[in-house]
């Protein structure tokens, strides 16, 4: 130890915390152990730091569950985590929400609806990873507030959806009596070639992945950049 460290000192609620908290982590790394409401309570209170992801896998294996299938403590989790994660810092949520946006698509996005963990640098990566249909699905959501730096920002998340690459494909067909053109969606399916969505059900993209509702976001999302230029000018 160093005479530097020595002139700082920890109170015993604090090093009673900081045990709780190393305790609680180990404990939630194990796939049965979900945490009590009176465990949830004293985890939001003193902001626990490093419990994140294993709370948000708590979170996402409960929303996944059938209703009936579901314990007091997977509601617990389900009411809880979204608590949680307007409690601690915001970068700390970001960083914990958007590193699984997969296992449960429907759960994330209204996590980030619900929380305002809106942010432009991840969901710009989602469209990097070939995702740009879920990105879209977060551009009506909103962050707690904004500045000149977020206007740049948002900017260039639009610009990466003008320049998002063609994931499907117009494709030559050839039967016995004719030869024709198809347009295959990103998820392979096929339609007439002068489709602009996808006809198959439950689908609607168009050749770079975006369904309708996605183009009606974009355009929305546009709309508030320039709304949100004027009100900062």
């Amino acid at each position: 130890m160093t005479m530097e460290n020595r002139r700082f000192t920890v109170s015993a609620d604090d090093l009673k915390v900081e045990c709780l908290r190393r305790k609680y982590c180990d404990l939630l790394s194990q796939p049965e152990v979900f945490p009590s409401e009176e465990n949830w309570e004293f985890i939001i209170s003193y902001r626990l730091h490093g419990l994140g992801s294993k709370l948000y896998r708590k979170f996402l294996v409960s929303h996944l569950l059938d209703e009936d299938q579901r314990s007091d403590y997977h509601l617990s989790a389900i009411r809880n985590f979204p608590r949680y994660l307007r409690a601690v810092d915001r970068a700390d949520a970001i960083a914990t929400v958007y590193s699984d946006p997969l296992t449960s698509a429907g759960a994330f996005v209204s996590l980030v609806h619900e929380c305002q963990l809106f942010d432009c640098e991840q969901i710009g990566e989602l469209i990097d990873k070939g995702y740009p249909d879920l990105a879209a699905e977060l551009l009506d959501a909103f962050q707690p507030e904004y500045d000149g730096d977020t206007i740049d920002a948002m900017q260039f998340l639009l610009s990466k959806f003008d320049s998002i690459p063609a994931l499907g494909s117009i494709e030559i067909h050839k039967g016995m009596f004719k030869t024709e053109r198809r347009y295959i969606c990103p998820d392979g399916h096929s339609n007439p070639h002068d489709a602009i969505y996808c006809c198959e059900a439950g689908c609607g993209k168009d050749i770079r992945g975006l369904t309708a509702d996605n183009r009606r976001a974009i355009e929305l999302f546009s709309e508030r950049v320039e709304i949100l230029r004027e009100m900062l000018d």
